[in-house]
């Protein structure tokens, strides 16, 4: 790696402002991560190809949001204006998190741009089935949806015991194309607020995209909970051809709607699964989190990071009780903030720096 290397970071931003926490996170943690120079590019907006080129750039960042662009004509035009303008000698990494829409879409456009690293959330016993061998000509590395960054680092939190709210979660109103994964995004806080309401406990809940939360707001929702209830994201849906409805969101909400003949089915423990940011979040806020079982991108441990419940929610009510217990609740949240938090291995400097010097060694 040179002294002073040019990093070169493309993103697509043309929704909410402020963004969600995360996703601004994942795009400008370069900036102060990079051992380098950093520049930004927005491709959702008419920007000059020949300003690529004149920057010359060591690495090319292709984040999840400019990958996104490939739904759409003209996004798909300006990320190929992009990568064209982008000189031979970059490197080239790209950050998809949405590898169950469009994926062969997806994995034309990785070839076309020339990819030399894939960051990807699936698990690695998914990896050749998803991205086969003879498709791909560049290398592959696990990444998380987020990491932890300098700013959450230093956040400080009060006991548990403190905490006004007994239990909160927020959801957006999942359509059926997300399959049973998407069921259980709703059906767990559902389960969530009943428990409250039967034992008068407080609750912040929301399940059908009601009482957004964005910027720093979710934090200080966090900061207030004893608990926080959850489930891994991801599908039970693999969309190879991209007939799901990706550009009307509301479509495909009803109980009738059944998926495409091109989508494949998964079976349950199969699915496309990976932890969310919120589940970093909460660690990082020392939450205690109550979570569907599963292997959460191979970073939390069931019964001690977090409290299990099956995936059928049958045990949730005995789980959310453990969340009272002040002594049993705080033991685990103070163990997951020392061993994921604090000990920096998931931090966005820590894996910003590999991932520098993996691809520019």
């Amino acid at each position: 790696m040179g002294s002073r290397p040019t990093a070169l970071v493309l993103y697509n931003w043309r929704g909410q402002w402020p963004m969600r926490r995360w996703e601004h996170q994942r795009i400008f943690a370069w900036k102060s991560c990079f051992p380098g120079s950093v520049a930004f590019l927005n491709i959702g907006f008419p920007f000059s190809p020949t300003w690529i080129t004149r920057l010359d750039p060591d690495l090319v960042m292709i984040d999840a949001t400019a990958l996104a662009a490939r739904y759409t004509r003209i996004g798909l035009g300006g990320l190929r204006r992009a990568m064209d303008a982008t000189p031979g000698r970059a490197r080239r990494v790209a950050a998809p998190l949405d590898e169950f829409l469009g994926l062969q879409a997806l994995r034309d456009l990785l070839v076309e741009a020339r990819i030399d690293l894939l960051l990807t959330a699936l698990e690695p016993a998914l990896w050749d089935e998803v991205y086969p061998l003879d498709q791909r000509p560049y290398a592959l590395r696990r990444f998380l949806t987020a990491y932890v960054d300098d700013r959450l680092m230093r956040r400080t939190s009060s006991d548990l015991a403190e905490r006004p709210i007994s239990v909160s979660y927020r959801a957006w109103e999942t359509p059926a194309w997300l399959g049973e994964m998407g069921r259980l995004k709703r059906e767990v806080g559902l389960r969530a607020q009943a428990w409250a309401q039967a034992g008068g406990h407080r609750a912040d809940v929301a399940v059908d995209g009601q009482r957004r939360l964005v910027g720093e707001a979710w934090i200080r929702l966090l900061g207030a909970s004893r608990a926080v209830v959850g489930v891994e994201g991801g599908s039970s849906l693999v969309d190879p051809k991209g007939d799901l409805p990706t550009s009307d969101p509301t479509s495909g909400r009803s109980a009738g709607w059944t998926p495409p003949s091109s989508a494949i089915v998964l079976a349950p423990g199969a699915e496309i699964r990976a932890m969310s940011p919120r589940h970093l979040e909460a660690v990082a806020t020392r939450t205690f989190q109550v979570l569907v079982e599963g292997d959460y991108s191979g970073v939390l441990e069931a019964g001690v990071h977090y409290q299990p419940v099956r995936r059928d929610l049958s045990d949730i009510d005995a789980a959310l009780d453990r969340s009272q217990d002040p002594q049993r609740a705080q033991a685990m949240v103070d163990r997951a903030y020392e061993e994921i938090v604090a000990s920096g291995r998931y931090s966005w400097r820590a894996v910003v720096g590999d991932i520098a010097r993996q691809v520019l060694a």
